[in-house]
């Protein structure tokens, strides 16, 4: 199971109790995390560019001279870091013998 979009800290509480909710959902009463794994999936993120352009037309005599200016914004790209938790568990019914550091999977009611 995978949880990410939080606090790094709060990522792996937060997988801890998602994982005890799916030993439930699925009849179980004990689990183990066998495999834990932290870190961060990393994106980019482009702005849209925008151009505005102003001018100025002036007529002398049959010439007409125009003065322009354009002016362009957006275009950064920005990375994004989401941090995210992974717990790979395994599960019981029976309370399984010399497993320390086994978790009880309570109903949230319980807690």
């Amino acid at each position: 199971m995978f949880w990410s979009d939080c606090p790094g800290s709060d990522c792996r509480v937060l997988t801890l109790l998602r994982s005890a909710e799916l030993a439930r959902e699925h009849g179980y009463h004990y689990f183990i995390v066998v495999q834990h794994s932290a870190g961060y999936s990393y994106s980019t993120r482009t702005t849209p560019t925008q151009s505005h352009t102003t001018g100025t037309a002036t007529t002398y005599g049959g010439t007409t001279t125009v003065n322009t200016q354009t002016t362009t914004t957006g275009g950064q790209t920005h990375v994004i870091a989401k941090p995210g938790t992974s717990n790979t568990i395994v599960c019981f019914v029976e309370k399984p013998e010399n497993y320390p550091g086994m978790a009880v999977a309570r109903p949230r009611s319980q807690f």
